[in-house]
């Protein structure tokens, strides 16, 4: 009986998860997506060395992507969901234990991301008659993702159970993965430089190549590359997968230890404040109201108000500088083309993922606190609320867009060649803006009807399509056919426009 209690909540969930046609569909359209990447390779076959390897090479990278998402997103909120709609305590009072809480949240999303990866397997059979890759390599690399879903699992229920937010759950969760991707490159770029300087000896300069070696092999960015070369015959066990299940059964106890610890007071839940919760009352309330109340209101509750794009511009100028001076350090000739391509290539990246989770968070947040039928009485109607709130979050995008300015005032060289002309003067540079905005009105429209993972199931949606096509024709694909794609993308760019403004009726009147 005690066994049946403890996996109650699994039961019902997988239930749940079972009946829903979304789930299905999701499974099935990822599946076709990786039918049609074959059918193309097969197509161009004779554009391909190993057309099989090259296939499943493809296949084992949108996967990955995908899981990164997924830890992102879909593990990191399986306890602080709960915690942030005051439900925790009703799961206790039902005499569900913290072990059957833990296992009825995580493990049928981790089943959920096991069987859309068991889906590709029968398409991913076929890499091998295209020849370049074995039965061995396709199961050890299986092997490899799953256990990285472990740990990803195991990382989402650790977080999620000591953080209070969402939010900051999915904020550590994304530090974590990059520290563990970038610590490599810093190990092995400071043992060049120092022993370059002769701070160090040859022997301490080759320990940290080997420490970089292992934090890599401990993800699918190295196990991979080993997996995928050719006379691959390796055990399927490797260390990648040893270090990732342990990491991820320990985190999981981990969870489970600390759970009566984080969740013992459940209090409520008030709408984020930003930065603004940094400063005292006193501070935050000397700004008056602006005869725009809806952009006054989202510019300082959801972006920080002046107070956090001072500090955002500091934080960048900082950065930016700090970066200069190195580049300024290695580079001899150049500097200034340099120091302002960099300014320009960080400070668009940082735009490219800023807007679109300001954008998601601007009609969520609304949503989610149950004030978005009270905005919608004020006598403005429901296009000019929309770009109210998107008037909000724009002075957010100040500090990047300065610094970007910045750079290209020291390089304009590059600016005129390497952007303006590549992106605006191009049919493919047209292309990827397009794709670029089609997944912001995606990424709005699922923060509308998802309650979490509308940033990363958004990106999934667009972006693997992409990496397909371009992994079979777009590499070769005429202008005329990115031209046609670059139209079709702005049409429904269009559509998805009218469909958020009848979305946010709908919500408005329910």
């Amino acid at each position: 009986m005690a066994a049946r209690g403890t996996f109650a909540l699994v039961e019902r969930a997988m239930r749940v998860d079972t009946r829903l046609a979304r789930t299905h569909l999701i499974r099935l359209g990822f599946a076709l997506l990786i039918l049609l990447f074959v059918v193309q390779v097969q197509l161009g076959i004779a554009n391909y060395n190993a057309p099989g390897r090259d296939v499943f090479r493809s296949m084992c990278w949108v996967n990955f992507f995908l899981l990164n998402l997924a830890g992102v997103s879909f593990f990191s909120t399986v306890i602080t969901e709960e915690k942030e709609e005051l439900t925790l305590g009703l799961l206790r009072m039902a005499g569900i234990s913290p072990v059957g809480i833990l296992l009825g949240k995580v493990t049928p999303r981790l089943l959920g991301v096991i069987l859309l990866l068991s889906v590709q397997l029968p398409f991913t059979i076929l890499a091998i008659t295209l020849g370049g890759v074995s039965i061995d390599q396709i199961f050890a690399a299986y092997v490899a993702l799953l256990a990285f879903a472990v740990l990803m699992a195991g990382l989402g229920a650790f977080l999620s159970t000591v953080c209070a937010r969402s939010s900051l759950a999915a904020s550590l969760t994304t530090a974590t993965l990059a520290t563990v991707f970038i610590t490599p490159y810093i190990l092995r770029d400071a043992g060049r430089e120092m022993h370059r300087a002769k701070d160090i000896s040859v022997t301490t300069r080759e320990a940290l190549y080997e420490a970089a070696e292992t934090v890599e092999q401990t993800t699918p960015l190295g196990s991979l590359d080993v997996i995928l070369t050719t006379g691959f015959n390796s055990s399927p066990l490797s260390f990648q997968v040893i270090v990732d299940l342990s990491f991820g059964a320990v985190l999981f106890l981990l969870a489970w230890a600390l759970f009566d610890v984080s969740t013992r007071n459940e209090a409520v839940s008030t709408p984020a404040r930003g930065m603004m919760a940094l400063f005292s009352k006193r501070v935050a309330s000397q700004s008056r109201v602006w005869n725009h109340a809806i952009v006054w209101k989202d510019f300082n509750f959801l972006t920080g108000g002046v107070t956090a794009v001072v500090i955002k511009l500091l934080a960048y100028s900082i950065l930016m500088g700090a970066m200069s001076m190195m580049i300024s350090k290695r580079v001899r000739t150049d500097v200034t083309d340099n120091v302002g391509s960099t300014l320009m290539a960080s400070m668009l990246t940082a735009l490219i993922v800023e807007i679109p989770i300001y954008l998601s968070r601007s009609f969520r947040e609304e949503l989610r606190w149950q004030t978005w039928s009270c905005l919608t009485l004020l006598p403005k109607s429901m296009t000019r609320v929309a770009l109210g709130k998107l008037a909000g979050v724009a002075p957010a995008f100040l500090p990047a867009i300065i610094v970007f300015t910045v750079g290209a005032f020291i390089a304009p060289r590059f600016f005129e060649n390497y952007l303006f002309k590549r992106i605006f003067l191009r049919e493919d540079g047209w292309y990827w803006v397009l794709q670029y905005i089609l997944a912001v009105h995606v990424i709005v429209m699922l923060s509308l009807v998802v309650k979490w993972g509308a940033v990363p199931f958004g990106i999934s949606v667009v972006v693997v399509p992409n990496v397909i096509f371009m992994a079979t024709v777009g590499r070769n694909a005429p202008d005329a056919i990115l031209v046609t794609i670059g139209v079709c993308t702005f049409l429904m760019a269009l559509f998805l426009q009218w469909l958020i403004i009848r979305q946010l009726k709908i919500l408005a009147a329910t």
